[in-house]
């Protein structure tokens, strides 16, 4: 369980968390969205212990990640957009590190590569490796240790549709086994299929929970804004009587994410 109160951070005159407040429960999946500079990555790396708060608590399944971050770290995972591991080492040996300090066996290692479709690569340097495989070595050490909570920071990015598949996969096996998970994303695949509950962020503030179904409105009505812009009422006519298939993607895309369509009224 995940528990933010009154987060608020700022760096110098720009507040660029504004007294947060968000729940996540085990079980559950949660986008969340939002404009670039809204507080998505901001929010997670505050979690995580790599940015202080200014005010406000943080709590991994009720440790104060604040006052006893160390503690705190113990019982999450956090995946980082631009991940970044040592060149010189392998991609066994940079999973061995992990499993040391996380106190895992070697088994557990050579699990992730599998599932991570990393078996091909596993003695290569991490220097040598694409871009998309780089990105399959961050997923692997994210999922190595067996912990409540999950972080993830724009998953699938530069991930190619097999390793896409396995990002699913492994996200709906940690649904089954009631972890926890809070993952930023621009890509509407993975709200689709990776999320239960939808979170938009506007300047640091929840701006829509996906928990209701006013709030889905008000969701929809800013995708909607975000993609076409805030005239885009005269600009697309009759788009709200249903005949543009973008906004029916929008609705699909919310309906699919574990929530009911709003559809207007």
């Amino acid at each position: 369980m995940l528990a933010l109160e009154g987060l608020t951070k700022s760096y110098g005159s720009r507040r660029v968390l504004d007294g947060l407040d968000l729940r996540v429960e085990a079980g559950e999946s949660v986008a969340l969205l939002g404009a670039n500079g809204s507080g998505k990555t901001t929010t997670l790396r505050c979690i995580v212990g790599l940015a202080r708060p200014d005010a406000g608590r943080i709590a991994v399944n009720g440790v104060d990640a604040i006052a006893d971050p160390t503690r705190a770290r113990r019982g999450l995972c956090y995946l980082p957009q631009k991940p970044a591991f040592p060149s010189t080492l392998t991609v066994r040996e940079t999973l061995g590190v992990v499993a040391r300090l996380r106190a895992l066996r070697r088994d557990d290692i050579d699990r992730e590569i599998d599932s991570c479709g990393l078996t091909d690569v596993a003695d290569c340097l991490v220097g040598n490796l694409s871009g998309g495989e780089r990105q399959r070595l961050a997923l692997a050490v994210a999922l190595l240790p067996p912990v409540d909570v999950y972080l993830f920071d724009e998953p699938s990015s530069n991930l190619d549709p097999a390793a896409s598949r396995i990002l699913f996969a492994r996200v709906r096996q940690l649904k089954r086994e009631g972890r926890t998970l809070l993952f930023t994303t621009h890509v509407p695949a993975d709200v689709q299929r990776l999320a239960t509950r939808v979170v938009m962020l506007r300047n640091g503030r929840i701006e829509s929970d996906g928990r209701s179904e006013f709030e889905l409105r008000r969701y929809e009505r800013m995708l909607e804004q975000f993609l076409w812009g805030d005239d885009h009422d005269d600009a697309m006519g009759g788009v709200r009587g249903g005949r543009d298939a973008g906004v029916d993607w929008l609705r699909e895309t919310i309906a699919d994410a574990g929530v009911h369509s709003a559809r207007p009224r």
